[in-house]
Order: structure tokens, then sequence, then C-alpha cells
């Protein structure tokens, strides 16, 4: 009831706001549930996969490629985190729990990005900023299929 009371007292535009990113967020989520893992994305999960299971970074192994290892690990190491936390209820629910990470990534960019544009600007301009980058589809590919770039 309290958290009403507050959403009430809000001006228009971060009322606006906040429904963008709720909107924003939700997409992100359900986009990210209803995709197939494939090409990059699932190399990248491989790697985690491995890196869950052998608990060692992939240095020289080949995952479909020619070249060795050579992402930044911080993706992998997030990602195996929580597959080796999920895979204790399924292999489903923990391929499943690796596919959120990105979404989940992207939202949480989209909330700093909403904290900051409104220290910074008044709340007109964060609305529109907000509105821009939260549909923009670039940031929308990152934030949904499972690429080590949404999490740097």
């Amino acid at each position: 009831m309290n958290m009403i009371k507050k959403f009430n007292n809000f001006d228009k535009y971060t009322k606006l706001s906040i429904l963008v990113l709720i909107i924003g967020i939700l997409l992100r989520l359900y986009l990210a549930s209803i995709y197939h893992v494939a090409g990059d994305a699932c190399w990248q999960l491989s790697n985690s996969k491995f890196v869950a299971e052998n608990m060692k970074l992939p240095l020289f192994e080949q995952f479909g490629r020619d070249e060795p290892f050579w992402a930044p690990p911080l993706f992998h190491i997030i990602a195996a985190f929580v597959y080796i936390i999920f895979n204790n209820f399924s292999a489903n629910a923990a391929n499943f729990a690796v596919k959120m990470i990105s979404p989940i990534f992207g939202s949480l960019t989209l909330v700093l990005f909403f904290f900051i544009s409104r220290m910074l600007f008044d709340k007109k301009i964060t609305f529109y900023a907000l509105l821009f980058f939260t549909f923009i589809p670039l940031h929308l590919d990152y934030s949904v299929f499972s690429y080590i770039d949404g999490t740097l």
C-alpha cells in the first residue's frame, strides 16, 4: 500500500519512466525465454558449461572453432556459477537460468541508466532518453541473447 502512495506522488514523467522500465524488463525476459540458443551464444554457453563442469577456463580446448578460448571470462564465470546452482534442480532449469543472465544484466542496465539520467537531467529528458534506450534494437539484442557483451 505504501508503494502505491509513493507511486501516486510521482510526477507524470517519472510514472511514465517506471512504466517504460517495467515494459522493457518484461520484454527482455519474455524474448529470452522463447529464443533457442544458437550461433555465438551457443559457443559462449558451451564454454560456460565447460567451466562449471571442470572448474577451469578452457584455454586450448576447441568448442567448434579453430582458435583457442579468447573471450573475457567474466560472463563465463557468472554463467558457470548460475549453472552449478540450478543444475541441482535439473539440467533444463540450469539451461533456462543461464539464458536469463543477459536479460537480467540488460534490465539492470536500464535501471542504472534511469537513476543516472535522473541525477544528470530533468525528468522529461530522462523519460525520453529511457524510452529510446529501452527499445533501441542493439540493446534489445544484447540483452536477450547470451553474448558476453551485455554482461560487460
